[in-house]
Protein backbone atom coordinates (compact mmCIF):
# COMPACT_ATOMS: atom_id res chain seq x y z
CA UNK A 1 0.00 0.00 0.00
CA UNK A 2 3.20 2.51 0.73
CA UNK A 3 4.56 2.07 -2.11
CA UNK A 4 1.28 2.61 -4.61
CA UNK A 5 0.78 5.82 -2.65
CA UNK A 6 4.06 6.97 -2.94
CA UNK A 7 4.09 5.94 -6.80
CA UNK A 8 0.89 8.19 -7.18
CA UNK A 9 2.49 11.01 -5.48
CA UNK A 10 5.33 11.07 -7.32
CA UNK A 11 3.54 10.79 -10.43
CA UNK A 12 1.08 13.98 -9.15
CA UNK A 13 4.47 16.51 -8.32
CA UNK A 14 5.32 16.79 -11.54
CA UNK A 15 1.98 16.59 -13.52
CA UNK A 16 1.48 19.89 -10.93
CA UNK A 17 4.75 21.72 -11.72
CA UNK A 18 4.14 20.67 -15.55
CA UNK A 19 0.10 22.71 -15.12
CA UNK A 20 1.60 25.59 -12.66
CA UNK A 21 4.10 26.37 -15.81
CA UNK A 22 1.11 25.78 -18.12
CA UNK A 23 -0.56 28.56 -16.21
CA UNK A 24 2.32 30.64 -16.32
CA UNK A 25 2.75 30.81 -19.67
CA UNK A 26 -0.98 31.46 -20.37
CA UNK A 27 -0.81 34.45 -18.34
CA UNK A 28 2.38 35.78 -19.58
CA UNK A 29 0.59 35.85 -23.12
CA UNK A 30 -2.14 37.82 -21.68
CA UNK A 31 -2.16 41.77 -23.10
CA UNK A 32 -1.34 43.93 -21.14
CA UNK A 33 -4.29 46.13 -19.23
CA UNK A 34 -5.56 48.84 -21.94
CA UNK A 35 -3.43 52.00 -21.42
CA UNK A 36 -5.48 55.24 -22.48
CA UNK A 37 -2.71 57.06 -23.92
CA UNK A 38 -3.50 60.85 -24.45
CA UNK A 39 -1.10 63.30 -26.91
CA UNK A 40 -0.60 66.50 -25.10
CA UNK A 41 0.15 69.65 -27.17
CA UNK A 42 0.73 73.09 -25.62
CA UNK A 43 3.05 75.66 -25.35
CA UNK A 44 4.54 74.68 -22.27
CA UNK A 45 3.84 71.98 -19.34
CA UNK A 46 5.82 74.10 -16.90
CA UNK A 47 3.25 76.76 -15.16
CA UNK A 48 -0.01 75.40 -17.18
CA UNK A 49 -2.30 75.38 -15.48
CA UNK A 50 -5.18 74.04 -17.27
CA UNK A 51 -2.92 71.51 -17.80
CA UNK A 52 -2.65 70.86 -13.67
CA UNK A 53 -5.95 71.47 -13.61
CA UNK A 54 -6.36 68.10 -16.11
CA UNK A 55 -4.13 65.84 -14.44
CA UNK A 56 -5.59 66.59 -10.85
CA UNK A 57 -8.48 65.92 -12.22
CA UNK A 58 -7.67 62.46 -14.25
CA UNK A 59 -5.92 61.28 -10.84
CA UNK A 60 -9.23 61.70 -8.61
CA UNK A 61 -11.05 59.53 -11.63
CA UNK A 62 -8.83 57.02 -10.96
CA UNK A 63 -6.54 57.49 -13.99
CA UNK A 64 -2.68 56.13 -13.02
CA UNK A 65 0.05 57.11 -15.45
CA UNK A 66 1.56 53.78 -16.11
CA UNK A 67 -1.15 51.71 -14.37
CA UNK A 68 -4.16 52.78 -16.52
CA UNK A 69 -2.78 56.06 -18.92
CA UNK A 70 -0.28 57.51 -20.23
CA UNK A 71 0.38 61.41 -21.36
CA UNK A 72 3.12 61.72 -24.28
CA UNK A 73 3.80 65.74 -23.67
CA UNK A 74 5.09 67.88 -26.80
CA UNK A 75 5.66 71.64 -26.37
CA UNK A 76 5.80 73.84 -29.02
CA UNK A 77 5.77 77.44 -29.84
CA UNK A 78 2.33 78.49 -30.73
CA UNK A 79 3.33 81.20 -33.32
CA UNK A 80 5.26 78.67 -35.31
CA UNK A 81 2.40 76.70 -37.29
CA UNK A 82 5.48 74.77 -39.00
CA UNK A 83 6.21 73.47 -34.95
CA UNK A 84 3.06 72.87 -34.22
CA UNK A 85 2.35 70.46 -37.14
CA UNK A 86 5.80 68.78 -36.80
CA UNK A 87 4.82 67.95 -32.84
CA UNK A 88 1.06 66.72 -33.81
CA UNK A 89 2.09 64.15 -36.35
CA UNK A 90 4.92 62.61 -34.13
CA UNK A 91 2.44 62.37 -31.73
CA UNK A 92 -0.42 60.94 -34.32
CA UNK A 93 2.68 58.36 -35.12
CA UNK A 94 2.58 57.17 -31.93
CA UNK A 95 -0.65 55.13 -31.68
CA UNK A 96 -2.44 57.47 -29.71
CA UNK A 97 -6.13 57.41 -28.53
CA UNK A 98 -6.62 60.85 -27.92
CA UNK A 99 -4.94 64.29 -29.33
CA UNK A 100 -5.51 67.28 -26.58
CA UNK A 101 -4.49 70.90 -27.60
CA UNK A 102 -3.86 73.43 -24.83
CA UNK A 103 -4.19 76.62 -27.33
CA UNK A 104 -5.70 78.32 -30.31
CA UNK A 105 -3.85 77.71 -33.01
CA UNK A 106 -3.12 74.13 -31.68
CA UNK A 107 -6.69 73.22 -31.43
CA UNK A 108 -6.82 74.02 -35.08
CA UNK A 109 -3.94 72.10 -36.80
CA UNK A 110 -5.26 69.31 -34.64
CA UNK A 111 -8.44 69.11 -36.34
CA UNK A 112 -6.82 70.35 -40.11
CA UNK A 113 -4.28 67.40 -39.23
CA UNK A 114 -6.70 64.28 -38.37
CA UNK A 115 -9.37 65.30 -40.89
CA UNK A 116 -10.94 62.23 -42.66
CA UNK A 117 -9.70 60.07 -39.46
CA UNK A 118 -11.35 58.94 -36.78
CA UNK A 119 -9.09 60.14 -34.04
CA UNK A 120 -10.73 62.44 -30.99
CA UNK A 121 -9.55 65.49 -30.26
CA UNK A 122 -10.15 67.91 -27.81
CA UNK A 123 -9.19 71.22 -26.74
CA UNK A 124 -9.09 73.88 -24.17
CA UNK A 125 -8.30 77.01 -24.44
CA UNK A 126 -10.03 78.26 -27.69
CA UNK A 127 -12.35 81.31 -27.38
CA UNK A 128 -13.71 81.24 -30.47
CA UNK A 129 -14.23 77.66 -31.85
CA UNK A 130 -17.56 78.48 -34.03
CA UNK A 131 -15.66 81.40 -35.71
CA UNK A 132 -12.40 79.54 -36.04
CA UNK A 133 -14.55 76.08 -38.08
CA UNK A 134 -13.57 73.98 -35.15
CA UNK A 135 -16.87 72.89 -34.55
CA UNK A 136 -21.13 73.46 -36.14
CA UNK A 137 -21.67 74.78 -32.93
CA UNK A 138 -21.47 74.91 -28.92
CA UNK A 139 -24.30 72.65 -28.36
CA UNK A 140 -23.42 69.77 -31.13
CA UNK A 141 -20.12 69.91 -31.88
CA UNK A 142 -20.02 67.70 -34.97
CA UNK A 143 -16.62 65.85 -36.63
CA UNK A 144 -14.16 64.49 -34.31
CA UNK A 145 -13.73 67.47 -31.58
CA UNK A 146 -14.85 68.90 -28.79
CA UNK A 147 -13.89 71.14 -25.95
CA UNK A 148 -13.34 73.69 -23.55
CA UNK A 149 -13.75 77.36 -24.19
CA UNK A 150 -13.25 80.35 -22.08
CA UNK A 151 -15.28 82.73 -21.20
CA UNK A 152 -15.25 86.06 -23.11
CA UNK A 153 -14.19 88.34 -19.81
CA UNK A 154 -12.84 91.34 -21.78
CA UNK A 155 -16.23 92.77 -21.55
CA UNK A 156 -16.72 92.43 -18.03
CA UNK A 157 -13.33 92.79 -16.94
CA UNK A 158 -13.99 96.08 -18.49
CA UNK A 159 -17.18 96.98 -17.14
CA UNK A 160 -15.55 96.05 -13.38
CA UNK A 161 -12.92 98.68 -13.98
CA UNK A 162 -15.48 101.04 -14.69
CA UNK A 163 -17.00 100.39 -11.26
CA UNK A 164 -14.50 100.07 -9.69
CA UNK A 165 -12.99 103.71 -10.74
CA UNK A 166 -15.14 106.47 -10.13
CA UNK A 167 -15.93 108.81 -13.28
CA UNK A 168 -13.90 106.55 -15.68
CA UNK A 169 -14.04 107.85 -18.89
CA UNK A 170 -10.59 107.29 -20.96
CA UNK A 171 -8.71 104.08 -20.71
CA UNK A 172 -4.92 103.59 -22.03
CA UNK A 173 -4.69 99.60 -23.91
CA UNK A 174 -1.48 98.45 -25.07
CA UNK A 175 -0.96 95.69 -27.27
CA UNK A 176 1.25 93.64 -29.66
CA UNK A 177 0.42 94.62 -33.40
CA UNK A 178 1.97 91.23 -34.31
CA UNK A 179 1.03 89.00 -32.25
CA UNK A 180 -2.23 86.52 -33.20
CA UNK A 181 -3.42 87.05 -29.45
CA UNK A 182 -3.90 90.73 -29.20
CA UNK A 183 -4.97 91.05 -32.41
CA UNK A 184 -8.19 88.82 -31.99
CA UNK A 185 -8.75 90.29 -28.41
CA UNK A 186 -9.27 94.06 -29.74
CA UNK A 187 -12.32 93.75 -31.44
CA UNK A 188 -14.17 92.75 -27.97
CA UNK A 189 -12.47 95.66 -26.00
CA UNK A 190 -13.81 97.92 -28.84
CA UNK A 191 -17.43 96.98 -28.76
CA UNK A 192 -17.00 96.58 -24.16
CA UNK A 193 -15.42 100.18 -24.72
CA UNK A 194 -18.39 102.08 -26.97
CA UNK A 195 -20.91 99.94 -24.81
CA UNK A 196 -19.66 101.01 -21.58
CA UNK A 197 -18.89 104.85 -22.95
CA UNK A 198 -15.42 104.53 -22.74
CA UNK A 199 -12.68 106.64 -24.72
CA UNK A 200 -10.04 103.72 -25.97
CA UNK A 201 -6.88 104.86 -26.51
CA UNK A 202 -4.78 102.18 -27.93
CA UNK A 203 -0.77 101.62 -28.11
CA UNK A 204 1.06 99.54 -30.08
CA UNK A 205 3.92 98.23 -27.64
CA UNK A 206 6.70 96.15 -29.02
CA UNK A 207 8.79 95.76 -25.89
CA UNK A 208 8.12 96.10 -21.70
CA UNK A 209 10.90 99.22 -21.80
CA UNK A 210 8.65 100.99 -24.38
CA UNK A 211 5.19 100.25 -22.35
CA UNK A 212 7.14 101.67 -19.10
CA UNK A 213 8.27 104.69 -21.19
CA UNK A 214 4.82 105.06 -22.50
CA UNK A 215 3.33 105.09 -19.01
CA UNK A 216 5.41 107.34 -17.48
CA UNK A 217 4.44 109.89 -20.07
CA UNK A 218 0.69 109.17 -20.28
CA UNK A 219 -1.23 112.86 -20.61
CA UNK A 220 -2.90 113.33 -17.43
CA UNK A 221 -6.60 112.99 -18.63
CA UNK A 222 -6.05 109.03 -18.95
CA UNK A 223 -8.26 107.64 -16.16
CA UNK A 224 -6.90 103.97 -16.39
CA UNK A 225 -4.93 101.08 -17.81
CA UNK A 226 -6.61 98.11 -19.40
CA UNK A 227 -4.14 95.07 -19.96
CA UNK A 228 -5.01 92.54 -23.16
CA UNK A 229 -3.08 89.06 -22.85
CA UNK A 230 0.16 90.72 -25.05
CA UNK A 231 3.02 87.62 -25.01
CA UNK A 232 5.87 89.84 -25.61
CA UNK A 233 5.00 91.71 -22.27
CA UNK A 234 3.00 89.49 -20.25
CA UNK A 235 5.89 87.86 -18.25
CA UNK A 236 7.29 91.65 -17.15
CA UNK A 237 3.80 92.92 -16.21
CA UNK A 238 5.17 93.76 -12.82
CA UNK A 239 7.22 96.37 -14.21
CA UNK A 240 3.84 97.67 -15.81
CA UNK A 241 2.53 97.82 -12.80
CA UNK A 242 4.89 99.75 -10.49
CA UNK A 243 4.67 102.70 -13.28
CA UNK A 244 1.32 102.68 -12.94
CA UNK A 245 1.03 102.55 -9.11
CA UNK A 246 4.22 105.87 -9.12
CA UNK A 247 1.34 107.53 -11.46
CA UNK A 248 -1.62 106.43 -9.06
CA UNK A 249 -3.32 104.91 -12.47
CA UNK A 250 -5.44 102.11 -12.01
CA UNK A 251 -4.76 99.05 -13.91
CA UNK A 252 -7.04 96.37 -14.91
CA UNK A 253 -7.04 93.06 -17.18
CA UNK A 254 -9.12 90.42 -17.77
CA UNK A 255 -6.15 88.05 -17.49
CA UNK A 256 -4.23 86.94 -14.95
CA UNK A 257 -0.84 89.08 -14.50
CA UNK A 258 1.26 89.74 -11.65
CA UNK A 259 -0.48 90.33 -8.13
CA UNK A 260 -0.25 94.17 -8.19
CA UNK A 261 -2.92 94.75 -10.56
CA UNK A 262 -5.45 96.68 -9.30
CA UNK A 263 -8.67 94.28 -10.78
CA UNK A 264 -8.67 91.12 -12.97
CA UNK A 265 -11.58 89.70 -14.07
CA UNK A 266 -9.83 86.20 -15.64
CA UNK A 267 -10.57 82.61 -16.73
CA UNK A 268 -9.92 79.84 -13.86
CA UNK A 269 -8.10 78.04 -16.04
CA UNK A 270 -7.26 75.13 -13.65
CA UNK A 271 -10.99 74.50 -14.47
CA UNK A 272 -10.96 74.59 -17.36
CA UNK A 273 -8.46 71.77 -17.12
CA UNK A 274 -10.79 69.71 -14.73
CA UNK A 275 -13.43 70.20 -17.15
CA UNK A 276 -11.65 69.26 -20.10
CA UNK A 277 -10.22 65.88 -18.11
CA UNK A 278 -14.03 65.24 -17.71
CA UNK A 279 -14.47 65.27 -21.39
CA UNK A 280 -11.95 63.09 -21.51
CA UNK A 281 -13.11 60.87 -19.75
CA UNK A 282 -16.44 60.38 -21.45
CA UNK A 283 -14.51 59.80 -24.92
CA UNK A 284 -12.63 57.05 -23.30
CA UNK A 285 -15.98 55.54 -22.83
CA UNK A 286 -17.00 55.55 -25.79
CA UNK A 287 -18.86 58.68 -26.53
CA UNK A 288 -18.05 60.78 -29.71
CA UNK A 289 -16.93 64.30 -29.60
CA UNK A 290 -19.50 64.97 -31.98
CA UNK A 291 -21.96 64.30 -29.58
CA UNK A 292 -20.54 66.73 -26.55
CA UNK A 293 -21.42 70.33 -26.26
CA UNK A 294 -18.44 72.85 -25.84
CA UNK A 295 -17.77 73.32 -22.30
CA UNK A 296 -17.05 77.09 -20.52
CA UNK A 297 -14.85 78.07 -18.08
CA UNK A 298 -15.66 79.46 -15.12
CA UNK A 299 -14.17 82.90 -14.54
CA UNK A 300 -12.83 84.59 -11.00
CA UNK A 301 -12.60 88.42 -10.10
CA UNK A 302 -9.45 89.97 -7.81
CA UNK A 303 -8.70 92.88 -6.14
CA UNK A 304 -5.52 93.85 -4.86
CA UNK A 305 -6.55 96.08 -1.98
CA UNK A 306 -3.02 97.30 -0.97
CA UNK A 307 -2.54 98.84 -4.57
CA UNK A 308 -6.30 100.60 -4.09
CA UNK A 309 -4.42 102.22 -1.00
CA UNK A 310 -1.19 102.91 -2.53
CA UNK A 311 -3.58 105.04 -5.75
CA UNK A 312 -5.60 106.23 -2.98
CA UNK A 313 -8.45 104.67 -4.16
CA UNK A 314 -11.32 103.56 -2.32
CA UNK A 315 -13.32 100.09 -3.08
CA UNK A 316 -16.51 99.75 -1.03
CA UNK A 317 -16.85 96.34 1.19
CA UNK A 318 -19.79 95.54 -0.57
CA UNK A 319 -17.38 95.32 -4.27
CA UNK A 320 -15.23 93.15 -2.28
CA UNK A 321 -17.41 90.70 -1.00
CA UNK A 322 -17.82 90.08 -4.89
CA UNK A 323 -14.42 89.25 -5.70
CA UNK A 324 -12.98 85.43 -5.56
CA UNK A 325 -9.88 86.79 -3.77
CA UNK A 326 -9.19 90.01 -2.30
CA UNK A 327 -5.27 90.90 -2.03
CA UNK A 328 -4.75 92.85 1.13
Amino acid sequence: MTLTINIKVRTCIPLAVALCLLLMTINACKAPENIFTIGVIASTSAGNTAYEGFLAEMTHAGYVEGRNIRYIFKGVNEEDEQDVDSRIRELLGQDIDLLLSFGRRGSFRSKELTKGTDMPVLFCGNAWPVEDGLVESINHPGGNITGVKPANSIAKALEWLKYIVPGLRKVWAPYYPDENLSAAELPGLEKAASQLGIELVLAEIRSIKEAVAAIENLPEDIDAIFRLPTGVIDPKNAEISQAAIKRRIPVGASIQMDDAVLITLTNDFYNAGEKTARLAQQIHKGIKPADLPIETSEVKLIINLRTAEEIGLNIPDDMLGLATTVIR
